[in-house]
């Protein structure tokens, strides 16, 4: 090797330097070039943050999913939520069509909203039902001709009745309830019971317990159109909200003849009593869809949420 030459080898240094970019030797912009490591460790965070972002889509997506198989069949809602005053005229969210005519003094639009441990809860106000003078209301739904139909309602009594009188009913043709005919309607007696009723029943069948004023109750019925069958439920227990299988009713009908639904209504008796309230209708084809529980995240869920907002926040980061 000729003298004067160091033998040790050149260090290398470290790319972290700038380029000069030239183009005819004139000056450019220059361009940071960085090490390998740390361009692989920006990679290797930006793809997790777009794994992260697409994740939560999915979350979203299915939760969307599950919600309107959930709401698949439900055949009719009711909230309340309109102005106070009479309900009349106003026009149901759900398919657009409005309450028929009737007493605005019996029917009103009260400020409030009926609520029950572990039942979702649809918000709006409450129905107040005041009897003497006679009135019926209704509002319709798909048509059914077979089947069970499910129907509940959150229901206070905040006085006693001077009758038996029957204040709700699901009926064909879009008739008003009247009683005795009724497919299948509920009854508020003067010793506080209520009773569930079918045409071609005596008044007293289908008894449940009598209930406190001021308190509110979770009433469930459901007409088999297929068994010619009818239930009960009052207060059933919240462990079976959102279920696929009704539990043990409160009372039971049997030999039912309505053949077909599709509306629900409201009655005002001429004879003094009551106000009643009323909140929270709905009907459907099962017992999941009437008593759907109240939304309570569970663990994993809240885990996989964690981690999408995590991912969102960090692909945030990644654009400043």
């Amino acid at each position: 090797m000729p003298s004067g030459i160091n033998s040790q080898p050149l260090s290398v240094p470290k790319f972290q330097m700038y380029l000069q970019n030239n183009d005819d030797d004139k000056p450019r912009k220059q361009v940071k070039v960085r090490p390998a490591r740390k361009v692989t460790i920006q990679r290797t965070l930006t793809e997790s943050c777009n794994i992260m972002k697409r994740l939560s889509l999915v979350l979203v997506g299915v939760g969307c999913m599950l919600f309107q198989s959930a709401q698949a069949t439900l055949l009719f809602s009711e909230a309340f939520n309109y102005s106070p005053g009479a309900l009349t005229g106003n026009v149901n969210p759900g398919n657009s069509i409005a309450w028929s005519s009737g007493s605005a003094s019996g029917f009103t639009i009260a400020s409030g909203n009926l609520t029950y441990t572990g039942l979702a809860d649809q918000g709006g106000n409450e129905l107040q039902i005041a009897n003497g003078a006679s009135s019926s209301l209704f509002n319709t739904y798909a048509n059914q001709t077979s089947g069970q139909i499910y129907y509940s309602f959150l229901f206070n009594a905040t006085a006693a009745d001077s009758a038996n009188n029957y204040f709700t009913a699901l009926n064909p043709g879009t008739s008003a309830p009247n009683g005795s005919g009724d497919a299948i309607n509920a009854y508020y007696y003067i010793d506080g019971h209520i009773r569930v009723r079918g045409a071609a029943q005596s008044a007293s069948a289908g008894t449940g317990p009598v209930l406190t004023l001021g308190q509110t109750y979770l009433i469930v019925e459901m007409i088999d159109l297929t068994a010619h069958t009818g239930s009960l439920w009052i207060n059933p227990s919240s462990s079976t909200f959102g279920g696929g299988t009704a539990p043990t009713a409160t009372a039971s009908l049997s030999g039912l003849t309505a053949t077909a639904i599709d509306n629900v209504g409201f009655k005002a008796q001429a004879a003094a009593g009551g106000p009643y309230l009323v909140d929270n209708l709905l009907i459907g084809t099962t017992w999941a869809e009437v008593t759907p529980a109240s939304v309570v995240p569970e663990p994993a869920t809240c885990a996989l949420a964690g981690l999408g907002m995590l991912g969102l926040v960090l692909a945030r980061r990644m654009r400043k």
